[in-house]
């Protein structure tokens, strides 16, 4: 039997539902619950979403001991986007990675939502970057057995949501990246941008309290970039909080605040008037101040 064939049985709720019909009351005050939930933890912690006090990450010990992420300290407030800049080495990704509780910090202090993921044990780690935490990676990581509805709908059955909710929601997010008519192809169909446009959309699954993006437009070109920029500002103004990793200062200019990286410590950091941050009507603005329009 094929490997394509074995995925009915597999995953069978990723093949059961109606995405025609939308979510159950009951479900949709469920999903509304686990924000307002989510949002009154952030207001713990002086209204910090993210908190990182003396972080650091070593590799290596003696005289081949790197230390890629170097005393950082970082507060995100909610609705909030940060942009990190730095060159290739730098620390970026590694820093991402100790934000979003994937790698454990040689020392330091890290708090999301009030909760200290230094602290946390494993099982406490898989539950918060389920519920708590989208992930944008460079490389994709798509799932190449699945389609591109199946992967994103992937993280909300694994926190708990009915399928037809996963699939009314991966729909929903497909059709906002541009994707819609991708739904049903798996990613070796799919152009490299397009892969990167539905791992923005998975990582969005769940309405995440925060979102972590390595270089998030880096494989998309300047009308996809622009669509990707304008759904992370709509769900900034619904009280999306964003970290992002970029070596583009475009996309870095349409932030809230943009912080320099160097040899795994920070350098420098600048308060942009540019940043869209609550304004509703930001969209030609985007594209303007990122130098993809006009």
């Amino acid at each position: 039997m094929s490997e394509r064939s074995e995925l009915p049985r597999r995953l069978p709720s990723l093949r059961g539902g109606d995405s025609r019909r939308g979510p159950k009351p009951a479900e949709r005050s469920e999903a509304l619950a686990r924000r307002d939930n989510s949002e009154a933890l952030a207001r713990r912690d002086n209204s910090a979403v993210l908190r990182a006090r003396g972080l650091r990450k070593e590799f290596g010990r003696g005289d081949v001991l790197v230390r890629a992420v170097d005393e950082v300290d970082l507060e995100v407030a909610p609705a909030e986007t940060v942009a990190i800049m730095g060159p290739s080495g730098c620390g970026k990704s590694t820093l991402l990675h100790l934000l979003g509780g994937l790698e454990r910090p040689t020392g330091g202090e890290l708090l999301l939502a009030g909760s200290r993921l230094d602290k946390l044990g494993e099982r406490g780690l898989a539950r918060l970057r389920r519920t708590a935490v989208g992930f944008v990676f460079q490389a994709f990581h798509l799932i190449d057995e699945l389609t591109a509805r199946e992967n994103v709908e992937l993280p909300a059955l694994l926190a708990g949501r009915s399928p037809r909710d996963a699939r009314r929601r991966a729909l929903e997010l497909l059709e906002r990246v541009g994707l819609a008519d991708r739904a049903t192809f798996l990613p070796a169909a799919l152009s490299g941008g397009q892969r990167q446009r539905v791992a923005v959309a998975r990582a969005l699954s769940n309405d995440p309290l925060l979102v972590l993006a390595d270089e998030p437009t880096g494989n998309l070109d300047s009308a996809a970039t622009l669509d990707v920029l304008r759904l992370f500002d709509s769900l900034r103004i619904a009280g999306q909080t964003l970290v992002i990793v970029t070596h583009d200062s475009r996309i870095a200019a349409t932030a809230d605040r943009l912080i320099s990286m160097r040899d795994g410590a920070f350098i420098d950091e600048t308060r942009l008037t540019g940043g869209t941050r609550g304004n509703s009507g930001t969209h030609g603005d985007l594209g303007a101040l990122a130098g993809l329009e006009g």
